[in-house]
């Protein structure tokens, strides 16, 4: 009888993760994904390259793990196999964990987990742990001249599209009145501007001119008249939300005892609401003021800097030289890290926990930088999916 196979759809980090940890286990583990070769080669496992929406042999599956990287896939593919395998057990990954309850209670033998969840509470764990006294050979630090790359402004989408549509108007107008009513090009661009203004002196005018052309004029005054509205509507759109989210941005934080969070993605939000869950005091520090998730931290008024939380000076403003602890989890192994150097110079007494993917750079930063706390979000699910094949 051959040995029962465990499917893994995604060749995610997380996915490949838990395929080494099975596979350690002597578990018969393929992992599936539309890529023509695993992103690293297997040891212990098998990759198949497939299309989810044409799902492999599952007649000999004891279990599938969904775990792409967009929850919207993964649902689909846990409900094609629920169609042709209804009792085979299904374990997928969800960043929405409310999504996941409600599906749980409409689709038999199903698990989920939530990652960023998962991830999160370790973070804000790491900050209860137990003080490890810091290395006696960190050196003072003495702050490099920094250069602070300012971002361009930022012109709404919406905006840009309604003045782009009036100038069209304008210039397509002006043409017509040119050659319809033989102005010359000024004249014919002067005439276009009275119409679409509303201020007519009554110099040119259309009360001799053709059908068409009246009809025409018509039509541009009152095109004008909405765009000009809309246009004046969405500019001040944009600058009210513009004025809101910087009513909660500072150029510096007053605080002591405070939690910096940086980095407002999936985990860095759910990190914050875990920190308040407990009653820290948290401060935000992100680089994008119109990132996905800022919109949340300005509603729930924390105070937020706007900046690289890779230069010195981003770091002194967000307070941590008066901060209990540093949470980095941006997606990049290098910027973390480069902020957890400068936390630990600028605030040696200050807890820092990073978020790193590789394995070994976490644990030479354990053993040679006196940074500690260094978790994969990827392997801190894959531990837990684990346990499902237990």
């Amino acid at each position: 009888m051959s040995q029962e196979e465990i499917f893994i759809f995604g060749a995610s980090h997380v996915g490949i993760r838990l395929a080494r940890r099975l596979a350690i286990q002597g578990q018969k583990i393929i992992v599936v994904d539309r890529f023509e070769a695993a992103p690293e080669i297997p040891t212990g496992w098998d990759y198949v390259c497939g299309d989810f929406d044409d799902l492999p042999n599952l007649d000999h599956a004891r279990l599938a793990f969904i775990v792409t990287d967009e929850d919207k896939l993964n649902i689909r593919t846990a409900l094609a196999i629920r169609s042709s395998r209804p009792e085979l057990k299904i374990v997928i990954t969800l960043e929405q964990s409310r999504l996941g309850k409600k599906l749980s209670r409409h689709l038999g033998n199903f698990a989920f987990i939530s990652p960023p969840e998962l991830a999160a509470t370790k973070f804000v764990a790491a900050i209860y742990a137990p003080v490890i006294p810091p290395m006696a050979n960190i050196q003072p630090f003495i702050p490099e001249p920094e250069i602070e790359i300012r971002k361009s402004w930022h012109v709404d989408p919406l905006v840009f599209r309604a003045l782009l549509a009036f100038t069209l108007l304008a210039f397509s107008t002006t043409i017509y009145f040119h050659f319809a009513e033989s102005l010359p090009w000024i004249d014919a661009w002067y005439f276009v501007v009275t119409l679409m203004t509303t201020v007519g002196f009554g110099d040119i005018s259309l009360s001799k001119s053709s059908i068409l052309s009246k009809i025409i004029g018509t039509i541009l005054m009152i095109a004008s008249v909405t765009n000009t509205a809309v246009i004046f509507a969405l500019i001040t759109d944009s600058l009210l939300r513009q004025r809101l989210a910087l009513s909660f941005v500072r150029r510096r934080i007053k605080q002591s005892g405070h939690v910096i969070v940086v980095g407002i993605g999936s985990v860095g939000l759910q990190v914050v609401e875990d920190l308040r869950e407990r009653g820290e005091k948290v401060t935000v520090v992100e680089d994008d003021t119109h990132g996905r998730y800022m919109p949340m931290i300005y509603a729930q008024r924390i105070p937020t800097i706007i900046g690289d939380a890779k230069l010195e000076k981003t770091l002194r403003d967000a307070g941590l030289a008066d901060a209990k602890a540093l949470i980095s989890v941006t997606s990049d192994d290098l910027t973390n890290l480069e902020i957890g150097l400068n936390a630990k110079s600028l605030n040696p007494e200050a807890r820092v926990v990073l978020r790193i993917y590789d394995q070994l750079l976490a644990q030479s930063l354990d053993q040679r930088l006196d940074i500690h706390f260094a978790y994969s979000t990827s392997s801190i699910a894959a531990e837990e999916l684990a346990k499902f094949a237990g």
